[in-house]
């Protein structure tokens, strides 16, 4: 299973056509894929808001859902994504997924202690604020103020991973769950806690790295899509 977090594809980054290269060397193997949030840099699934690169992303994934499994995990950056294209998954969830032994969340509701954005996703991911922002004059303008704005706050929750609560999080899934796979954090990182195994997985938006998963044995390795141990192709 290979496993893409944190890609925050967007033109402003400069990234769209390696991330669609990406894809197409995925499909050319046959693992299962699960994408683990905020693969767009900002994805309001409502009309008026969406582009044609996220089109283009949902395309594939429905063609490809015919082939392997194609899981999707919302994250922060992603809005109402589960409710509208549930169908373009094999999977989608917008908290996170337990598969048997494994959990998948994108990791932005781990930090207990970041209140502030707590509060601000509570209040945007809901029926009554999709109703507000659909309909919303200006919307889709407003919306890239409201980014722009925030990507200024909130900065002591920006800077270190949050091990203690990673931890506590591994924790708190003992005895439901063996694994957890987290992205959101574009770090690295490993630890266990009363037998649950917690790996933040890499992001792909620093170096394009993907994460292959052996979920028989509970083993991964990260590395660049294009060197990462893997079928023939990568």
């Amino acid at each position: 299973m290979l496993v893409i977090t944190d890609a925050h594809v967007s033109e402003a980054n400069g990234n769209v056509a390696a991330f669609f290269d990406m894809l197409d060397a995925v499909a050319a193997g046959g693992e299962d894929v699960v994408f683990l949030g905020d693969i767009f840099d900002l994805w309001i699934a409502l009309p008026r808001y969406e582009d044609a690169h996220q089109a283009r992303f949902l395309n594939w994934c429905r063609r490809e859902k015919a082939r392997r499994v194609i899981g999707f995990v919302e994250g922060n950056h992603e809005f109402y994504v589960v409710h509208r294209h549930c169908d373009a998954f094999t999977w989608a969830d917008a908290d996170g997924r337990r598969d048997g032994r494994l959990l998948w969340v994108h990791g932005d509701l781990i930090n207990r202690a970041d209140t502030n954005y707590l509060r601000w996703r509570r209040l945007s991911k809901n029926a009554l604020m999709r109703a507000l922002v659909r309909v919303l004059p200006g919307g889709p303008r407003l919306v890239q103020r409201v980014k722009a704005k925030m990507k200024k706050t909130n900065k002591a929750f920006r800077i270190g991973l949050p091990r203690e609560a990673l931890k506590a999080f591994a924790a708190r899934c003992a005895g439901t769950v063996d694994q957890v796979f987290v992205g959101h954090f574009h770090e690295a990182y490993a630890v266990e806690a009363d037998g649950v195994r917690l790996a933040v997985l890499p992001d792909w938006f620093a170096d394009q790295s993907v994460t292959l998963i052996d979920t028989r044995a509970g083993t991964h390795v990260s590395g660049h899509w294009r060197t990462l141990s893997a079928p023939e192709g990568r």
